[in-house]
Formats: C-alpha cells, structure tokens, sequence
C-alpha cells in the first residue's frame, strides 16, 4: 500500500486549492451588470458548498485515518484516505467544471461558456425555438435549450438566471404555444 501521508495529502491540497480559489479569485457575482453585457454564473452559495464539503471531508477523512491506526481496526488507514480521497477529488472536479460555466448577454447575442468545450455565440435573431428541458434545479428553473439553424445549438443550466437571461433574449414569439395546458 501506498505511504499514507501520500493519501493525506489530497486530503489537505485539493480542499485548500478550492479554498484558496474561491477567496482569492476573481469575484463571482452570480450576476454581474457591466455597461454593454450581463454575465451570469453558477450562484457562489453553491460552488462554495461544494469546498465546504471538500474540506468537511478531508478533516474527517484524516481523523477517522487517524482512529483505524490507533486501534488496529479492521479498515487500514490507507483504504480509508483513499475512499475520502476519491470523493474529494471528485468533488473538486465538479468544483472546478461548474465554476467555469458562464452565460453572457449583449444587445443581440449572447456567448455561453459551456461546462465543457469552447464558448458558443448563439445570435438572438437566429433564434428558431427555445425549450424547457431536464428537471427543475436548485433555483426553480429548467434547463432551458435554444435551437438556432435546425439544431440545438445550446443548452443553459438551469443553475443560472434563466428568467433574465429570457428577457435579455426577448424573443418570446420562440417560445412553444400553449393550447388548453398542453405544449403544442
């Protein structure tokens, strides 16, 4: 087995990294108004709970370490770090994925800065269909996909403000029509 203070150390970095990141990095304003475009992120609340969590994790993850070795119980110290270390290191990844998500908006068009691959520019006049998808999320809202040229050209997390985001689009004639409660 691997020497366990090479398993604390995970442990200990990724959740201080986080830490460090999310005090000192750039301000994260879930909504931030500039003069010619709005940017909307994943609301800081939550990003900030996930490095809670990674250093909540940790701390018990070296203590409950620290208790297997001293008495002899049957989990070694090393399996317990490394069931801590992959939850942690985990978490960190999601951390780190959902912290660069971004939606802004300008007067006509707007860029999404995807969970993964590069930024995509959707132009409001373009815009065929806009869709509700997937459950509701945290803030009450659906993922919201737009269509533009006969395919779904992006899709905005419900984490974000998808009702500013629709009124900056201000193209409610893409919206589906509603027929006696049911989506035509």
């Amino acid at each position: 087995m691997a020497h366990p203070l090479l398993l604390v150390i995970p442990a200990v970095a990724l959740p201080a990294l986080a830490l460090f990141v999310e005090r000192a990095g750039r301000v994260r304003i879930s909504e931030r108004h500039h003069s010619h475009h709005d940017t909307y992120v994943v609301p800081v609340s939550f990003t900030r709970s996930l490095v809670i969590a990674m250093a909540f994790m940790g701390c018990l993850g070296i203590v409950l370490a620290v208790a297997c070795a001293m008495v002899e119980f049957f989990p070694t110290p090393d399996d317990v770090l490394v069931f801590f270390d992959s939850f942690i290191a985990t978490a960190f990844l999601m951390w780190w994925v959902i912290r660069r998500y971004k939606v802004s908006v300008f007067s006509d068009h707007l860029v999404v800065t995807p969970f993964f691959g590069s930024h995509v520019l959707v132009l409001y006049d373009e815009i065929d269909l806009l869709e509700w998808a997937g459950t509701r999320k945290g803030s009450g809202y659906r993922d919201l996909v737009i269509w533009a040229g006969g395919h779904g050209t992006v899709r905005i997390s419900g984490m974000v403000d998808v009702e500013q985001i629709l009124m900056a689009i201000d193209r409610f004639d893409a919206l589906p029509r509603v027929k006696g409660g049911i989506l035509s």
